[in-house]
């Protein structure tokens, strides 16, 4: 993190639900009751944050291992859920595999599920850790620039998304509402996980 400039404290995070620019803090709350309706998830370190305000999903274009491109904007009528993560990172490589195993026989079809590498190092490495860990149905993005997520409070290429740790999962409602994020691996398999997953597909 970059010295000399004003970086939020915890406490600040938790209650804006910053998400990138600052400007965000002036937008008004979005479905402020349904917050109160949102399934606790606290699987262990961490818990589920709801951010505040709740802002829309923006229109993101992530790119795929195997080539191509989405945006985020157009799943709409889907929940989905956008997990960040880099080869470096230990909890990742326990956390990826449970995603691979929760999405291959429990969400395909009803979840979108994005699982974005951070990484720095170009495709081949991503190739080859993704190859590692055996993930074949789980849907693999890049972010080499940082333009979709940021870890720097400066945020000099307004990424939508910050990373406040890694991994970090952003859940966003089948209405395009960006409702809250886990930071930390979670057991996405548990009956709270599932509980939280099925307010996302009704909000």
């Amino acid at each position: 993190m970059r010295t000399g400039v004003n970086v939020p404290s915890r406490r600040d995070i938790v209650v804006s639900g910053l998400i990138g620019a600052v400007t965000s803090l002036a937008t008004p709350a979005i479905a402020a009751p349904q917050a109160r309706n949102i399934p606790n998830f606290e699987p262990g370190r961490y818990q589920f944050t709801i951010v505040r305000p709740q802002r829309e999903l923006p229109s993101t274009r992530l790119f795929r291992l195997e080539g191509g491109t989405v945006d985020l904007s157009s799943l709409r009528g889907k929940p989905v859920l956008l997990n960040f993560w880099a080869s470096w990172c230990a909890a990742c490589r326990t956390e990826l595999p449970r995603l691979e195993r929760q999405y291959r026989n429990a969400w395909r079809g009803s979840l979108y599920v994005a699982a974005v590498s951070e990484d720095r190092d170009g495709r081949a490495a991503v190739e080859r850790f993704v190859t590692t860990l055996e993930l074949r149905t789980l849907p693999i993005y890049l972010d080499p620039n940082g333009y979709v997520a940021s870890p720097d409070s400066s945020n000099e290429r307004n990424a939508p998304f910050v990373l406040y740790g890694m991994p970090i999962t952003y859940l966003i409602a089948s209405s395009g509402l960006i409702i809250g994020y886990m930071p930390g691996a979670a057991d996405w398999s548990s009956a709270a996980a599932n509980d939280l997953i099925e307010y996302l597909r009704n909000a």
